[in-house]
């Protein structure tokens, strides 16, 4: 039977793939990126990240657990978190949304960020978020379009900025007079903004700032609200009459700074922190001297400080990287990660040659390389050390765009195209690069006689589809598809010179079986490239995400992540089937072929798996889980190593 050996066409129905039970472990590493920090200064301390989930921290930030997710998409930005203080367990998170879709909203929580629900300004994108201190009823949203105030905890919003004013838009911070909730003052991406009649009217406040500035944090001083702080682009400003004129600070440099929050200490009055793009600033004088008290690397985006009963409180740092604590008046710091599991993974690959030996790329501080030989139990830094013409330098790990697992070893691709390798055994990195074919080199067209032959040949430009054999890379280029050695000398492949649009390709373990999708079609080789029949694809060529065969004894089976679905093929691409049977017809992500277990990943953060080789499949993510996958593993007991782009890396088993 043609298809025997898909078991997703012969066992659709099979009851064999329910999945009764299951257990997901975070493994770390972590840390990660913090986006807002939310507390009384008593009680609980929260954490809202990029993705919309909310951690919180019982323990005055020693220990975080993952409570839940405001909404439901991966791409919920937690602008601000606000405590009612009332109710420690009362919390409202401000959203905007990163996709180009837009909106945001005010979210809810009443169990301390387990549940929310959305309040309202649910098409606004959602950058500050404010309660007034002296009516706790009273919410100030400031968006995209302009500010919003709501009197009723949220039930009821009302624009209170001029609709469409050119000006009084684009916000980023807010604070309200403790004194009188109508005094307001709003910061734009220009300039700041307030109200003394709760939005009727509005003024700039402008005397004695630079002009064009984005006001990302507004702070008043708790002993005098007359007295306000401000952080603008051109650096930190102080105003003693609300605005009226505004002094700038000296001391912090705001060259290639922005000051993204300033907190008052309730037990020192005097001692601001300012939390930079360049580290922790702080005065103990009320602004008039700064001190950078933390590394310049630090990019802090949060900060609270706790109450302490008087004495200088503690202080609570959310960087790109995670949690610090100072309990000396931000003077020393220390890590303070422990439950906050929410580093970004980019990249898992799995060396094919050995299913043990692991590879992921990690967004931190630290190692940013990270392999394991032993199905991800333990894990140790990869040097960056690179050798180019004898001189010894370092890799840039913020240039990797790609990570890859060769026949030869680790290998990265950087943003400029660059191939780099650390070979089996090596100890530093060296570069890889392919060489154009001598059948391939002839001179461009030129009318330049002072350009020689050399000077005007063919370059070779390697696109973004690779695949790999046992012993060489298959590579797209502007010449079509070439196979590569470690030496870096490239061959044709006849069957794909001339294309020039490659989309995927994909290689048995010999080379001698190659599939690609190019110029609209699915081309089909089992003579390593000399000869390939052309077939049409399941969808467009712009909706294949990947392409991967199986290679069997008779057959190799076909499959294509699409963005339409998942598709299979036994016959060299002349029929395609698209897997069903409980997987859903979504943008398909990350794909795995264990042993024992299927795996797949959709647009959204759905994770789904097969016990029966893809007949029957069942949803297994839970919210906690849910995230963009950047590589699976398969596990010798039939469970999956998942690389979360913000969950860190993950583990998923069957009981």
């Amino acid at each position: 039977m043609r298809w025997k050996i898909l078991a997703v066409l012969t066992a659709a129905l099979s009851a064999s793939g329910a999945i009764q039970a299951q257990k997901w472990e975070r493994l770390g590493p972590e840390g990660g990126m913090v986006v807002s920090l939310g507390t009384t200064g008593a009680g609980p301390v929260y954490l809202g990240a990029a993705d919309g989930h909310v951690f919180a921290s019982g323990d005055s930030g020693e220990n975080w657990e993952l409570r839940g997710r405001v909404g439901q998409r991966l791409d919920a930005v937690v602008t601000r978190l606000v405590v009612d203080p009332r109710d420690g367990q009362r919390v409202f998170a401000s959203v905007w949304y990163q996709r180009a879709d837009g909106g945001g909203g005010v979210f809810e929580s009443a169990d301390g960020g387990r549940n929310w629900r959305l309040l309202g300004l649910g098409t606004e994108a959602v950058r500050a978020l404010e309660i007034a201190p002296s009516e706790p009823n009273e919410l100030v949203a400031g968006t995209r379009s302009g500010v919003f105030l709501s009197r009723d905890s949220g039930k009821t919003w009302s624009r209170i900025s001029p609709e469409g004013d050119p000006e009084l838009k684009n916000l980023d911070s807010l604070a309200i007079d403790p004194r009188d909730p109508q005094v307001i003052y709003a910061g734009t991406y220009h300039l700041p903004w307030l109200t003394q009649d709760g939005g009727k009217t509005w003024k700039p406040i402008i005397a004695g700032i630079i002009d064009d500035s984005d006001i990302m944090s507004l702070r008043l001083d708790a002993t005098n609200p007359d007295r306000v702080y401000m952080s603008a682009c051109s650096g930190i400003y102080r105003s003693e009459n609300q605005g009226g004129q505004w002094t700038k600070l000296q001391g912090i440099p705001y060259a290639a700074r922005r000051t993204q929050t300033i907190v008052q200490d309730p037990g020192s009055p005097k001692t601001f922190y300012a939390g930079t793009t360049a580290g922790l600033w702080v005065t103990r004088d009320s602004g008039e001297n700064w001190a950078l008290t933390t590394s310049k690397e630090w990019v802090v985006n949060a900060l609270v400080v706790l109450k302490n009963n008087g004495a200088a409180g503690r202080v609570v740092l959310g960087t790109e990287q995670g949690l610090e604590i100072s309990d000396d008046g931000g003077v020393t710091f220390r890590e303070a990660d422990r439950g906050f599991t929410h580093s970004a993974v980019k990249r898992l690959v799995v060396d094919r040659r050995d299913a043990r030996h692991l590879l992921m790329a990690v967004e931190a501080n630290d190692a940013k390389l990270r392999e394991s030989s032993d199905f991800g139990k333990t894990w140790s830094a990869v040097s960056l050390e690179a050798l180019a013409h004898g001189q010894s330098s370092a890799l840039n790990a913020d240039e990797i765009a790609r990570v890859l697992a060769s026949p030869w070893g680790w290998m990265v691709r950087l943003q400029n195209g660059k191939f780099w390798l650390l070979a089996d055994g090596a100890k530093s990195w060296r570069e890889w690069s392919p060489l154009l074919p001598e059948a391939m080199k002839r001179p461009a067209p030129t009318a330049n006689p002072r350009v020689t032959k050399s000077e005007s040949m063919t370059t070779l430009k390697i696109g973004a589809a690779i695949a790999f054999s046992e012993s060489e890379a298959v590579l797209s280029t502007n010449l079509g598809v070439l196979r590569c050695a470690l030496s870096g000398r490239c061959t044709r492949m006849k069957a794909f010179e001339s294309k020039s649009q490659v989309r995927e390709v994909a290689s048995g373990a010999t080379g001698e079986s190659i599939a690609v999708a190019m110029d609209g079609k699915f081309g089909w080789s089992d003579d390593g490239g000399q000869t390939a029949v052309w077939r049409d694809l399941p969808v467009p060529m712009e909706e294949v995400v990947w392409v991967d065969l199986a290679e069997g004894d008779k057959n190799a089976a076909i499959y294509l992540g699409s963005s339409r679905g998942l598709f299979a093929s036994n016959d060299a691409g002349a029929s395609w089937q698209r897997i069903e049977s409980g997987l859903p017809a979504g943008p398909v992500e990350q794909w795995l072929r264990g042993v024992g277990l299927w795996a797949v990943s959709e647009e959204g953060g759905s994770f789904y798996v097969s016990k029966d080789r893809g007949a029957t499949w069942q949803r297994a993510d839970r919210d906690a889980e849910r995230s963009i996958f950047s590589g699976f593993a398969a596990l010798p007991e039939g469970g999956v190593l998942a690389g979360s782009e913000s969950e860190g890396l993950l583990r998923f088993e069957l009981k």
